[in-house]
């Protein structure tokens, strides 16, 4: 093995502990850490770092054990986990194959079984850890910003993260960086959201992929949403540090992170646009849309980005709108990537619902021309459309 893995105990005795661990020992895995949990305590998984996680649980406790696990290997896949329990049964089986578990080990723990369980942990580690794609590569990053206030880049953004999550199968992490009057919780949602990007930056020295899940609200399978701060005293006091540490960690645990960025260029905002790969500027067909586009794009040239990183989206587009598109390039200097047309009933609906518009209304114009914008970032082509049935077995109609 090119590295000591290392294991990361939960069990409810001492001799079962010893017992597991002198078998690691003999598979060649160190354990990392050790805890006795008592029958009444939820399952705690922060702060594990090792390479196997070895979970004892009761009948009583394991769907949501499950549940708890299903969270830390969405955001460590690699991670190998075997559940020892007393009720092995085909339901539970399927559960923990759902759940991200690659073992589950029967008690009372026959020693002949646990040692092969080992070897194949460790025979399967070993060959990740050697292999070349055993270093995640990171996950793509989209910012959206608007040229003016009001001009929709919040609906963009939400919107197509839904998108990237329920259609395009991709886990998506979207971050509300509109620190002081973010409201991305309510465009996927409705709001109520506990925990926000506040929890993570005030204790930023113990920041990891578990501190990281626990602060996000999973919106729908595949998209998490760290919302903004509640309070604007809050806000404030993140640094562009914290930030970046936040991000650096997003962007490894998913495979895209979506940024919403308010519009007054201060130092968390370039923070965040420098970390982009790509920089969407939504504006509208009006005038002081235009004016402050050009502005923008002004601005990112000094920043020394290429035109290649940004994107102009043009939101709510009327061809009778004062402003055709030649003289929206012509103007701002770019080109325009996408239009996205007028449908204010359905978009403010649902808006006002705090739902996506793909998920209310999935055959809007709207929703279509983001599929378009969704598939050129992911340089992919737009999902053929499925029934109901066929999504649910994940089969193409």
């Amino acid at each position: 093995m090119s590295n000591a893995m290392n294991a990361d105990l939960i069990l409810s005795n001492a001799a079962l502990a010893k017992a597991v661990a002198v078998s690691l020992s003999a598979a060649g895995i160190e354990v990392h850490t050790q805890s006795l949990r008592q029958p009444v305590h939820a399952l705690d998984l922060a702060d594990l770092a090792g390479d196997v996680l070895i979970v004892e649980s009761s009948q009583f406790h394991e769907m949501a054990d499950l549940k708890a696990i299903e969270g830390l290997t969405f955001v460590r896949p690699q991670l190998y986990v075997m559940l020892i329990t007393d009720n092995a049964d085909k339901t539970l089986l399927v559960s923990a194959m759902r759940a991200g578990v690659r073992e589950v080990l029967n008690l009372p723990l026959d020693d002949g079984a646990l040692g092969e369980a080992f070897k194949r942990c460790a025979s399967h580690q070993s060959k990740l850890q050697d292999s070349p794609d055993h270093v995640r590569s990171k996950g793509k990053m989209a910012a959206f910003v608007s040229c003016k206030g009001g001009n929709g880049a919040s609906f963009v953004a939400t919107n197509m993260a839904y998108l990237m999550a329920s259609e395009f199968s991709k886990t998506c992490a979207f971050l509300d960086l509109d620190l002081q009057y973010g409201d991305a919780s309510f465009y996927l949602g409705g709001g109520g959201v506990k925990n926000n990007i506040s929890d993570l930056t005030q204790q930023i020295e113990r920041l990891d992929g578990q501190l990281l899940l626990s602060c996000m609200h999973q919106v729908a399978p595949g998209l998490a949403l760290l919302a903004a701060p509640h309070d604007i005293e809050t806000a404030l006091s993140v640094t562009t540090k914290q930030l970046e540490k936040v991000l650096q960690l997003a962007r490894q645990r998913y495979e895209v992170v979506v940024l919403d960025i308010h519009r007054a260029m201060d130092g968390l905002a370039i923070q965040s646009l420098d970390m982009a790969d790509v920089v969407y500027l939504v504006m509208d067909n009006t005038m002081p849309s235009v004016r402050d586009a050009k502005r923008l794009v002004k601005l990112f040239r000094t920043l020394a980005y290429s035109d290649d990183k940004l994107r102009l989206v043009v939101n709510r587009y009327d061809s009778k709108g004062f402003v055709d598109l030649k003289s929206i390039e012509e103007a701002v200097g770019l080109s325009v990537a996408q239009t996205l047309p007028a449908h204010f009933d359905e978009v403010s609906e649902s808006i006002n619902l705090g739902q996506p518009l793909v998920k209310m209304h999935p055959k809007n114009p709207v929703v279509d021309a983001l599929r378009l914008v969704v598939a050129n970032f992911l340089q992919t082509e737009p999902p053929k459309n499925k029934t109901w049935l066929s999504r649910w077995v994940g089969v193409h109609a």
